[in-house]
């Protein structure tokens, strides 16, 4: 949508229709969608909130009839505070909803326009959008929970209570805290590389079938018992293929190269795997 910084004063969650029936419609043609048919536009436009209140009361009064005063009073403000949110709300509010397991995101240009079934559109300013500013798809896998547990509000429009942790995440930034972590855990994995180039051969071949066999590979030969280079042939209980898997404790470019070679020769196996401790990188040594 944008590769510009968004600064909303604050945020809310729209749920598009009962069940989400008109997300998208609305999401295709960068509607917001409302509807409180039982309410007067013009009530809305002029604005009178007060008969607006009158009007929720009574009606929940009569659906409800043995509900007390206090409840059906705190509806009636409640569904009346909904609908001026939606009607007064400026383009510096954000407005978030959720579909095909990713978080789409807009601003809304003023002005209610009302349908001919008496529901509400607002328009969006640029269309609804499930990236980041970066380009990158808001995907639900990327979200916190206490974001996405939006999406059992059982009403229309909710105010977003994670609104700094939404902003960062369209604005592709990360808190101190996701810093930490992210700092900790390359630190985590740089002390691991340390430590595995310091393996001996029979300890990295263990490492290599543990590897192999966490992630569901079944070895079909033998691990090597004295060999300080062996090969594993592993197969894949999904598809049926099998991988030849080539481990040295130590290695350089030409045994690399030779290895490149047999595979490419044989073309036996679905895939060839080289797995070795030496520090250099293979590509200093022209490969």
């Amino acid at each position: 949508m944008t590769s510009q910084r968004i600064n909303p004063k604050s945020a809310y969650f729209i749920k598009l229709g009962r069940g989400g029936e008109y997300e998208e419609p609305c999401l295709t043609k960068g509607e917001l969608w409302v509807g409180w048919t039982e309410v007067s536009h013009d009530l809305c436009i002029k604005p009178d909130w007060n008969a607006v209140w009158e009007i929720e009361l009574n009606d929940y009064k009569n659906n409800n009839p043995i509900a007390t005063k206090a409840v059906c009073q705190g509806y009636a403000t409640y569904q009346k505070n909904q609908l001026r949110i939606f009607y007064e709300s400026d383009e510096t509010v954000l407005w978030v909803t959720f579909y095909a397991d990713h978080l789409y995101w807009c601003f809304a240009k003023p002005g209610v326009k009302i349908q001919p079934n008496y529901s509400r559109v607002r328009q969006s300013v640029n269309g609804w959008s499930c990236e980041d500013i970066q380009g990158n798809k808001l995907a639900f896998s990327r979200l916190a929970g206490s974001l996405l547990a939006m999406q059992g509000f059982r009403g229309a429009i909710c105010r977003v209570k994670e609104i700094d942790y939404l902003v960062r995440k369209i604005n592709c930034e990360t808190s101190l805290e996701e810093q930490k972590a992210q700092d900790s855990r390359q630190a985590l994995i740089a002390s691991l590389e340390e430590l595995i180039k310091k393996l001996n051969w029979k300890e990295f071949e263990l490492l290599i079938d543990l590897i192999f066999r966490q992630a569901g590979w079944q070895r079909v030969d033998q691990l090597g018992k004295t060999q300080k280079d062996i090969d594993l042939t592993l197969l894949s209980p999904i598809d049926d293929e099998q991988y030849y898997v080539q481990v040295k404790s130590a290695s350089d470019a030409d045994n690399f190269n030779k290895f490149q070679e047999r595979a490419k020769a044989e073309q036996e196996y679905a895939r060839y795997l080289f797995c070795r401790t030496f520090p250099e990188k293979l590509s200093d040594q022209g490969t």
